[in-house]
């Protein structure tokens, strides 16, 4: 049997627990550091990757582990667990602009901002096991665009 990819691995947890992701709307990001020096250099060393998964309803962080062997990074595996869960109702706009080797993704809820960085596609994020980031990130980005407040019955 093939072994799974991350977001294969996202996908199934997410139907476990109840929710239905939408299938290749998953993409690598990490919360994105304000723009000082001390959270930019904090962020590098010990920046947390999460898989930003859309489902039919919401969107939802699952955070992932480092595997280090050796002191150098040996696999990913993710966590069962959601970091995070936002309604599409909450959310305003979502803002996407280039950010060096990354893209930023600002998403404005009722209350507050989130800011993420997700690897462009030509950056390898994890070696060969982000090669459905590189697949998805084109139309994740642009359904990710098109979200604003009140989404009517959610996303396919």
């Amino acid at each position: 049997m093939a072994k799974m990819t991350l977001d294969e691995s996202g996908r199934k947890y997410l139907v476990e627990i109840g929710l239905e992701p939408v299938g290749n709307r998953a993409i690598l990001v990490q919360y994105a550091p304000n723009d000082n020096l001390g959270d930019k250099l904090a962020h590098f060393f010990s920046s947390k990757p999460y898989i930003l998964q859309m489902c039919k309803n919401e969107l939802v962080l699952i955070p992932m582990h480092m595997r280090v062997v050796a002191g150098t990074v040996a696999y990913y595996s993710l966590e069962n667990k959601v970091a995070s869960q936002l309604s599409y109702s909450s959310i305003q706009s979502v803002e996407i602009t280039g950010k060096g080797t990354n893209y930023m993704v600002s998403i404005t809820t009722d209350t507050d901002t989130i800011r993420l960085l997700s690897p462009k596609k030509w950056v390898g994020a994890l070696g060969a096991t982000d090669r459905w980031h590189m697949n998805n990130i084109d139309d994740t980005l642009q359904t990710l665009k098109g979200l604003q407040a009140n989404v009517a019955g959610g996303i396919n």
